[in-house]
């Protein structure tokens, strides 16, 4: 049985304790921010959904209150806001898989937003900076499934993560972005994905990275981008990422910017749609203008994907320029009148590879619900529920049948978790998963992972 460090225990029971023993009650949040609609990442989802009024005891909140208003202050005064994400995540399988275990993992990203209007006086630009750090054991090696059951499994190492300049144009309608990032922060994400504890989809579907050199986690690489907004709730954007065989290897902890022959690009394109539905007159505004509150906000997009590098062929051989597409969409269902925290919301999605010679799992479907305020007095919760099923190409199982394995056909991943948001700052999620025809094959036993996440975040 695996068995974890003592520094990983200590980790993981402080941060637990510290969450479970700690009394709060919230005042009301209304809907989901723009930010969060449009960019979906982890820290971003944890972060806005916490930003709203907190009425707490004052001894649990005052060291985060401190760290807050001294972040404030440096933001006021410098130009600068620092931010600290920390996920910690404590899983266990007792029973199915290829044997039963435990891991803990955790994955902490450190960095700060430079505002540079403030610094050196140019409009529009700021330059997002971060180092990230992982650490800890994916018990998904221990089970022998496809879907990694911990979002914060990352190889450990440090890096250095995100490094790009942001310029913002035309009453910030069009957002340019260049340097060190990361596909999966920009693309191919909803607000619900960071919410999961499993890696299948939090925060983008896990087809994309075996199909294509698609990239996300702690991995960076030289980008460019551009996202016009006709209209507020209409967006198009597209993408160039570097395609490499050194992704994801961490040799030079995240400070290889080199362009090497054999190297390719990765190419995304999305175009989304933020509609509110339901909204009704609440008033005038000083100009006499009607004002209406939103009531059901959502969120749709549809995407693709384009490389021009060379792939391996599942029946010998390689080829060039892959391709992809995907679909995915969130929208708040119900909302009660009198408690606006109270609601439900129902997301899903698919993507689909076509090339089933080099894409080994061509079709990934997912579907969730997020209910909020379900306990009385804990109108910040969340409860999830969470389904994944991908398939294995005929290719790819011919290939495996021809190594003397059982033929994979499809895993599938039933997912349920509750969202204890403590304040602002800091979360604990208890989690349970069910994990289906691990990797495919019908002779490894299904898998039952029970565990509990740890989120904090400055």
């Amino acid at each position: 049985m695996q068995t974890l460090p003592r520094w990983q225990l200590i980790s993981a029971t402080v941060v637990t304790a510290a969450c479970l023993f700690s009394p709060v009650a919230w005042a009301n949040q209304d809907g989901l921010t723009d930010d969060q609609l449009e960019y979906g990442t982890r820290s971003k989802d944890r972060r806005f959904l916490a930003d709203f009024a907190e009425v707490v005891r004052e001894d649990f909140n005052a060291a985060f209150g401190l760290v807050a208003r001294s972040r404030s202050e440096i933001q006021k005064e410098t130009g600068i806001r620092p931010y600290f994400d920390y996920y910690g995540v404590f899983l266990a399988n007792p029973t199915g898989g290829l044997s039963q275990s435990v891991g803990y993992s955790h994955e902490i990203v450190v960095g700060a937003h430079l505002d540079l209007e403030k610094i050196v006086g140019w409009h529009g630009a700021t330059i997002n900076a971060s180092f990230a750090e992982g650490a800890g054991h994916n018990l998904s090696e221990d089970i022998g499934n496809y879907f990694v059951v911990s979002e914060s499994y990352v190889q450990d190492t440090g890096v250095l993560f995100n490094l790009y300049l942001t310029q913002k144009l035309f009453d910030e309608s069009l957002d340019l972005r260049i340097g060190r990032m990361s596909a999966g922060q920009m693309f191919a994400t909803l607000p619900a994905f960071g919410l999961q504890v499993n890696g299948g989809i939090n925060g983008n579907p896990n087809n994309l990275f075996s199909n294509a050199p698609f990239h996300a986690g702690i991995t960076a690489t030289n980008a460019a981008m551009i996202k016009y907004k006709p209209t507020k709730n209409v967006y198009v954007s597209s993408g160039i990422f570097q395609a490499t065989p050194r992704l994801g290897v961490y040799a030079y902890h995240g400070a290889d910017f080199s362009i090497r022959q054999g190297d390719g690009i990765l190419m995304m394109f999305e175009a989304g749609w933020k509609p509110t539905f339901g909204a009704v007159e609440s008033g005038y505004s000083k100009d006499k203008e009607v004002v209406k509150s939103p009531t059901l906000p959502g969120i749709y997009k549809l995407g693709g994907y384009y490389s021009n590098y060379t792939f391996d062929q599942f029946s010998g051989g390689q080829i060039a320029n892959a391709y992809g597409f995907y679909a995915m969409g969130q929208q708040m269902v119900w909302r009660s009148h009198d408690e606006p925290n109270h609601n439900l919301s129902v997301w899903g999605g698919a993507v689909l590879s076509p090339q089933t010679d080099i894409a080994s799992n061509p079709f990934m479907g997912m579907a969730g619900t997020i209910w909020q305020g379900l306990i009385p007095g804990r109108d910040q919760d969340q409860w999830l529920t969470c389904f994944l099923i991908s398939n294995f190409s005929t290719e790819f199982a011919d290939s495996s049948r021809n190594s003397g394995s059982t033929t994979p056909t499809y895993e599938a991943v039933l997912e349920t978790s509750y969202v204890i948001q403590l304040n602002k700052y800091l979360s604990v999620q208890p989690d349970i998963q069910y994990v289906i025809r691990p990797s495919g094959y019908g002779n490894i036993p299904n898998a039952l992972v029970i565990g509990l996440q740890a989120v904090l975040s400055f």
